[in-house]
């Protein structure tokens, strides 16, 4: 008669899932006798280390373990064994097992005392830490090389490892700084306030980002002071509350926003300069010629005609030379107007009202869902590229074709004609202001690409040149974002 477990299943029904169990376990496991000889092992401890199960049983458990841990394994088993203890070999150390094959591989053991019928038994898992000792060193070479200071801080505050980033930019060495107070990194007058601040982050740990819109300073071995930008994020699933954080020098990124914001004010300060005391004077010395014509009547001779208007001439050229640097200044700042547009419709409207000789035909080809965007902006860099196109066209009769895709979180505009082309030495140049290929007898100012250019960056994309020296033609690519794209100085 089968004897009934509590659970109403006969006890060999039980017997034999344990069996089971103990055999597919995911770690290696060896019950031995007290002096370590093997007496039972599972299918995972062959597969570890090589051996085969009648092997095995035939060994001490020692056997399975380099020679230089055998002797402090083995005296393991020494003492009481009434007040034996569970406990795990291997963490926090070094610990390897030795395979068939003599190959050693990183374990950790679980040992804990059985009391059998037979007598007092030893119950060992090992486990194969490989990958994760893999995956630690991977971590730890990340770490090494990341181009940010990284140091890891525990409960107490104090610096429990850091990178080589971190010692060139605090200069100090890593022994200095391993076991001391972060407040060592931080300016006297704060330090005294950090204890708050890291007591109130253990009490509520979460990814954290400190220096963003505010100034944040740190302090290096030599007393000097920079800002700096810090992540926190609290090591999961440790006790000990360890914190990684991940420190940025933005030295060179403040004196670029600096010099950026004073370039700026600079322009505004042009752009106003411009409109007022040029402009002003410039309409003033019109209105003298046209005087001055009037007051000479019909009977000025040719000589002075020509050059009362070539004098006309000048002015009108600087006045639009005025615009042009104005639209320039005004391009580098996002405007405001996000609205739905329409390719199509906006291409369509550029066509309608840029002249174009008879002779000229513009083939457009859209395959763009309409998009929130700027408008204005994207307008003026169509009418620049395809009134560049016409303009430099060196024959009477040509053909611009504008074709519009949507190229993954892009608008991609191509704007090619079959014109005279540029070639490659000059294909840098024309981007820049007042640089035209034009003859000098031309009315052009050479801003057009270079604003086209400004407007496309400032919102986020880009521009490109195709043209191939001995082929007609040139082409411009613009990548316009579909997104709402908004940078950022402070």
């Amino acid at each position: 008669m089968s004897l009934m477990t509590p659970t109403g299943l006969p006890r060999e029904v039980i017997d034999n899932v344990t069996s089971q169990v103990l055999e597919f376990a995911p770690n290696g496991f060896a019950l031995t006798m007290t002096d370590g000889s093997i007496v039972l092992v599972n299918a995972e401890l062959e597969r570890m280390f090589g051996y085969s199960r009648a092997q095995l049983l035939e060994f001490h458990i020692e056997r399975l373990l380099p020679e230089r841990f055998r002797q402090g394994h083995a005296l393991l088993r020494d003492g009481n064994w009434n007040d034996f203890k569970p406990r795990n070999i291997g963490a926090g150390r070094e610990l390897f097992g030795l395979r068939a094959d003599g190959t050693e591989f990183p374990i950790e053991i679980g040992i804990n005392a059985l009391q059998t019928p037979g007598g007092m038994m030893v119950v060992e898992t090992i486990a194969d830490i490989s990958v994760r000792k893999r995956l630690e060193r991977m971590f730890q070479k990340i770490v090494e090389a990341a181009p940010c200071g990284i140091l890891m801080i525990d409960g107490q505050g104090r610096i429990a490892m850091v990178n080589p980033q971190a010692e060139l930019m605090f200069g100090y060495a890593r022994t200095e700084l391993i076991g001391n107070e972060l407040e060592m990194l931080l300016p006297e007058r704060l330090r005294a306030a950090h204890g708050s601040h890291r007591r109130a982050f253990a009490a509520s740990p979460a990814i954290r980002q400190m220096g963003v819109g505010r100034d944040l300073t740190a302090r290096r071995k030599d007393g000097s002071e920079f800002p700096v930008e810090i992540g926190l994020n609290p090591v999961a699933g440790d006790q000990d509350g360890l914190v990684l954080a991940a420190v940025t020098d933005i030295t060179r990124r403040n004196t670029m926003q600096l010099e950026l914001r004073q370039a700026n004010a600079n322009l505004e300060e042009f752009t106003y300069a411009a409109s007022h005391d040029l402009k002003s004077p410039l309409r003033g010395i019109s209105d003298l010629v046209e005087w001055i014509a009037e007051d000479l009547g019909a009977d000025v001779s040719p000589a002075v005609a020509r050059n009362l208007v070539r004098v006309s001439d000048r002015v009108r050229r600087l006045d639009r030379v005025i615009d042009d640097l104005l639209a320039y200044a005004r391009a580098g700042a996002t405007s405001s107007d996000a609205v739905m547009v329409d390719l199509q419709s906006l291409i369509d409207g550029v066509l309608e009202i840029l002249p174009r000789p008879p002779g000229f035909r513009v083939r457009v080809h859209v395959q763009s869902q309409p998009f929130v965007t700027n408008k204005a902006p994207m307008e003026s860099m169509l009418r620049n590229l395809i009134s560049n196109a016409i303009k430099h066209h060196d024959r009477d009769a040509g053909t611009i074709e504008i074709r519009v895709e949507d190229i993954g979180r892009y608008c991609v505009f191509s704007i090619a004609d079959d014109g005279p082309g540029i070639p490659p030495a000059h294909q840098e140049r024309v981007f820049r202001m007042f640089q035209t290929l034009a003859p000098r007898n031309h009315e052009h100012t050479g801003i057009g690409l270079a604003l086209s250019k400004r407007l496309v960056e400032a919102h986020g994309g880009w521009i490109k040149l195709d043209s191939t020296e001995g082929t007609r033609g040139t082409a411009f690519h613009v990548w316009w974002p579909r997104f709402q794209w908004r940078k950022n100085y402070d």
